[in-house]
């Protein structure tokens, strides 16, 4: 049901996953349903009166808007009679996200999969589950902990964790100055791709996994297919502001942006109107999300061919009033889409590799078709003796 693979080793000898990870439920089409943590725990790990066992377990880490459409969802995908489906209580448990900016340059070796960082860590008595986020490069440590105390109640120990409790409003900071996208008023339910969320890119998908549901389309892009669009950070600017110069992201929170309606249409600035070229999604101050098409908003190409993109080009985003939206007043503001190094490297990576199969599959192709010429050469010319 998953993009990820619970089981790790090879065949025969494999096993359940120890680690927490990111990963994705997808519909039929191969849209995102939902994003999530899973954690495994034991079944009594919780501390509840009808999960008292110490049975294999899994914690999902959900939208906290999208628990009742997920419940809904396992529900229909229901096979074992013995399977318990359970949503948690309100204060039950409380998630956590740590990282240490002063930790040095991040690196994805960090981010092993089947590293040794167990989802269970005690604590008294009590169970902390956490993993990994390999969202982006050092951005940190999830933890789930018990009820609604500050994390460092459960993990006093200076070598485990120390610093201070900042707001979620830094945390979306944070988030959105790495590229990272989350829940779905962000990643789209049923409208967003893995893909251009960059899932593949953050080890939310696991392409050696059999079937799951929505898998055809992704593998299918995965090996043959161009993503076209990508979740990149963007700079917002007044409408009166070059925008141009722009090449790093620059959070200025004394600046004052009107903040457009998320789905707004991206586009560009003094040509006639043409194909959009993205989407916004979120954002915090003068920095946000967007889904931008790569070969117009940056210079990266997909296919080794000349792209749309032009660095003296500005982009824009101009929206009218619509309560619906939650738009009160209309507006306007410039838009420029940076792309991080490591999405760059990523990014380039994947398109190279599928553009080296491409031509492969086409001369591979173009040899059939000669072989299959000449053969049909020497049929015509042995009929003819």
């Amino acid at each position: 049901m998953i993009t990820q693979n619970m089981l790790m080793g090879k065949e025969p000898v494999r096993a359940p996953r120890r680690t927490g990870s990111y990963s994705a439920f997808l519909n039929s089409q191969g849209r995102v349903l939902h994003d999530v943590f899973i954690y495994p725990i034991t079944k009594g790990s919780l501390g509840h009166t009808n999960d008292s066992t110490d049975e294999a377990a899994w914690l999902i880490e959900v939208d906290k808007s999208e628990v009742t459409n997920l419940m809904k969802h396992l529900k229909k995908h229901k096979l074992r009679a013995k399977l318990t489906l359970r949503a948690l209580e309100e204060g039950e448990q409380s998630v956590w996200a740590a990282w240490n900016e002063s930790a040095g340059k991040p690196r994805w070796a960090a981010y092993n999969l089947e590293s040794d960082f167990p989802s269970e860590l005690s604590d008294n008595g009590l169970v902390v589950v956490g993993c990994v986020d390999t969202r982006a490069p050092g951005f940190g440590t999830r933890y789930v902990t018990p009820g609604a105390e500050d994390l460092q109640v459960h993990l006093p120990e200076e070598s485990q964790l120390q610093g201070s409790e900042l707001g979620l409003e830094t945390y979306k900071l944070r988030r959105i100055l790495h590229g990272v996208a989350e829940g779905q008023q962000e990643i789209i339910r049923e409208s967003s791709l893995p893909m251009e969320c960059n899932m593949d890119l953050t080890r939310a998908i696991d392409f050696r996994k059999g079937c799951y549901v929505g898998q055809e389309l992704t593998i299918r892009t995965h090996h043959t297919g161009v993503v076209r669009k990508r979740m990149l950070p963007v700079q917002l600017f007044g409408v009166d502001e070059d925008s141009t110069f722009s090449s790093a992201l620059n959070y200025d929170a004394s600046k004052d942006i009107p903040q457009p309606p998320t789905g707004a249409n991206i586009s560009r600035i003094g040509t006639r109107k043409g194909r959009s070229a993205g989407k916004f999604i979120s954002s915090v101050g003068n920095v946000g999300l967007a889904l931008c098409r790569l070969e117009m908003m940056t210079d990266i190409s997909l296919t080794g061919e000349s792209s749309q993109y032009n660095p003296s080009q500005e982009f824009q985003i101009a929206w009218d009033a619509d309560l619906a939206v939650g738009s009160t007043s209309s507006g306007a503001v410039k838009i420029k889409a940076i792309v991080p190094s490591w999405l760059r490297e990523h990014i380039v990576a994947n398109t190279t590799r599928n553009v080296s199969s491409a031509r492969a599959r086409e001369n591979d192709e173009g040899l059939r078709a000669r072989e299959l010429v000449e053969r049909l050469d020497d049929e015509e010319a042995e009929e003819t003796k």
